[in-house]
């Protein structure tokens, strides 16, 4: 029986055995991000004028439109539609939900509408208390577009400026 002998140290053959099986192990595998949510943009309808009544913002362009009685958004006064992004793991689900019919008691009303997207999928969610779930793509990057409803059910003192911190009324959550 023959016995063959290499010229190498038993270190550099131990490290190159050591790094083969990490390559073989870790290789084309992701490290994965802790998922974040940012402001890009808070919703502003604008200035209004003082009686009750309704305006609708679309979620992806921040155009008013009519809802229901008076119109009493102003064109075009300043306003815009929400902004915000999720980071996800690529290639994840993530669901979300938003609050619907934000109403402080102050006279007026606020009910959300949203168009989601990702690299592959596309989203609306309106008047909805249950998660909505959507695929994060190859990129794992979600857009968030908030437009929706406001009513004023009782007339608004002059002077008086509206607001909704909206980003606390939308849960997220990435599933494994």
């Amino acid at each position: 029986m023959q016995l063959h002998t290499s010229d190498k140290q038993p270190e550099e053959l131990m490290r190159k055995y050591l790094l083969s099986i990490c390559i073989i192990f870790f290789g084309g595998k992701v490290q994965a991000i802790t998922p974040t949510f940012s402001v890009n943009q808070e919703i502003n309808f604008g200035s209004v004028i003082l009686t009750t009544g309704s305006c609708s913002m679309i979620p992806t362009t921040g155009a008013l439109t009519y809802y229901q009685g008076m119109f009493i958004c102003e064109f075009p006064k300043g306003a815009q539609n929400g902004s915000y992004t999720i980071t996800a793991n690529p290639n994840k689900i993530v669901q979300i939900k938003m609050k619907p019919n934000l109403d402080n008691g102050n006279g007026y009303m606020f009910n959300p509408k949203a168009s989601v997207f990702s690299d592959v999928q596309q989203k609306v969610i309106y008047n909805n208390n249950d998660f909505v779930e959507i695929n994060s793509g190859d990129s794992g990057i979600i857009n968030i577009y908030l437009g929706g409803d406001l009513t004023v059910y009782n007339n608004i003192p002059s002077g008086q400026t509206i607001n909704f911190t909206f980003d606390e009324a939308i849960e997220w959550n990435e599933l494994d």
